[in-house]
């Protein structure tokens, strides 16, 4: 099978990039002809890489004109190519696609979170423009992949009445991304009886992330010694600003550490060493957690999660089995929860890392691939 992903970059240091660089290799070790057109080469990756996108995702949610001037080189390349399949894993690129000229091809398109559907989005004439490029590609497009059932959900209450004759449930299929599973050994956990607890969140410090509904949580933990380890950049200062000060307000300054961006070897040190997983993603607005690759990945160093319930990580949590899920805006439950995970330990490392298996790159891509089967059957 030849099949042409379309997305940004698969350096994978963002959610779009990591399901694609996750996506492409799993397509490449099933022994796909694989080629990535991006706006952005990523050399370590062994994937064949076409840098065709003259934009990052952001200039063409409502751009016309240069999603017609972008799809030229594209269409070149798709005749010389030939693909199979199309898949377009990051959302704005799809305005493309009601230029693109792409034969026999079967159009897949990934829909995450905030751009699944792009009108609602944008304003005034620009509302136009986007409503007129949608109507088009989720025609074309033959199958809708969402990553979580709440996305599934966004995009079905979302979509306008001239467009829902193309978007039905039915088209949609609900897969989720995969994580790669560490090979768990004894010898990667180190005994923490007498030492801290160590609870951790991986993720950029913006406001969808939770932090603030997290410190409030941690203030109520009155029965666990901890540390709070933050690891991920900091996109917004003055959010960062509201969280020193709640940091200041509840006295915690001993107990939260803002650890930065770290190495991916340094990143499976924190995961390894934790014991605790605490990510309280919030719906900012229109923007929203579609899935959480970050509760599985936690989960397959056997380390339990605490996610929210009102949004795509009900998907990637299984309540009471490798974390749990709870109203974001009630620390008291919150930390009821954490005292419960480290104190009366009532989710297991076992049941984490199975959990972690059946989401798996492998399994998810085995789903993906009967899909891309049965669109060419």
């Amino acid at each position: 099978m030849k099949i042409i992903f379309i997305t940004h970059n698969i350096i994978g240091n963002d959610g779009w990039g990591r399901y694609a660089k996750d996506l492409l290799l799993e397509a490449k070790q099933a022994g796909h002809s694989v080629v990535c057109i991006v706006n952005e080469i990523d050399g370590s990756v062994d994937i064949k890489q076409k840098l065709l996108l003259k934009k990052p995702p952001v200039n063409y949610v409502s751009n016309i004109f240069l999603s017609f001037i972008n799809s030229i080189s594209i269409n070149k390349y798709i005749k010389e190519f030939e693909p199979d399949i199309v898949h377009f894993i990051v959302e704005p690129y799809t305005n493309i696609l009601p230029f693109l000229k792409y034969g026999k091809a079967k159009i897949v398109l990934t829909v995450h979170s905030t751009f699944a559907y792009m009108p609602i989005l944008v304003n005034s004439f620009n509302k136009n423009i986007c409503r007129f490029l949608s109507k088009i590609y989720f025609r074309r497009v033959n199958v809708i992949i969402a990553v979580s059932d709440f996305t599934k959900k966004h995009l079905l209450k979302c979509v306008e009445a001239s467009v829902s004759r193309y978007v039905t449930e039915n088209k949609i299929k609900v897969i989720s991304g995969g994580v790669n599973i560490y090979e768990l050994s004894p010898d990667k956990y180190v005994n923490k009886e007498n030492e801290k607890k160590e609870i951790l969140f991986v993720g950029a410090v913006k406001p969808r992330k939770g932090l603030l509904e997290s410190i409030d949580a941690l203030a109520m933990v009155k029965d666990v010694d901890f540390v709070y380890k933050i690891v991920g950049s900091c996109e917004n200062a003055s959010y960062l600003t509201l969280i020193k000060n709640k940091i200041a307000e509840y006295k915690l300054e001993d107990k939260i550490i803002f650890v930065g961006q770290v190495s991916d070897l340094d990143l499976k040190m924190y995961y390894s060493k934790a014991d605790l997983f605490l990510m309280l993603s919030t719906n900012n607005g229109l923007d929203f957690e579609g899935y959480g690759l970050v509760y599985i990945e936690a989960n397959s160093y056997g380390v339990p999660t605490i996610g929210p319930n009102d949004s795509g990580v009900s998907d990637a949590i299984s309540n009471g089995f490798s974390g749990y899920l709870v109203n974001n805006k009630d620390p008291k439950a919150v930390a009821r929860l954490i005292e419960s995970v480290l104190i009366h330990k009532t989710i297991t490392k076992d049941n984490c890392v199975k959990w972690a298996h059946k989401n798996s790159n492998n399994e998810k891509f085995l789903l993906v691939n009967n899909l891309y089967n049965s669109l060419l059957s």
